[in-house]
């Protein structure tokens, strides 16, 4: 039960509303991107560190977690850099 609140609590830090990531306004997209890159690539390293079930379990959802937010702050920037390239070309 203590790994269900757990993961709710780390859904609730990154989500709000379910699918918006909460961004700090002082950091730029690409500090939060490669952010959540060292997130993703930590989780990998604590499941290969991790021997009992119930913690391979709570290994696997965090580098689900980490991979989906890392992929939702890839596409944002790759986004924004395109809105910037586009708004550019259009002056």
């Amino acid at each position: 039960m203590k790994i269900k609140v757990l993961l709710k609590k780390t859904k609730d830090y990154f989500l709000d509303d379910g699918n918006q990531v909460d961004v700090p306004k002082s950091k730029s997209a690409l500090q939060l991107t490669e952010e959540a890159k060292r997130e993703w690539q930590c989780a990998k390293e604590y499941f290969n560190s991790v021997t009992d079930p119930d913690l391979v379990d709570y290994a696997i959802h965090s580098i689900a977690a980490a991979e989906k937010r890392y992929q939702y702050l890839l596409k944002q920037a790759k986004e924004k850099q395109n809105n910037k390239y586009i708004l550019n070309n259009n002056e």
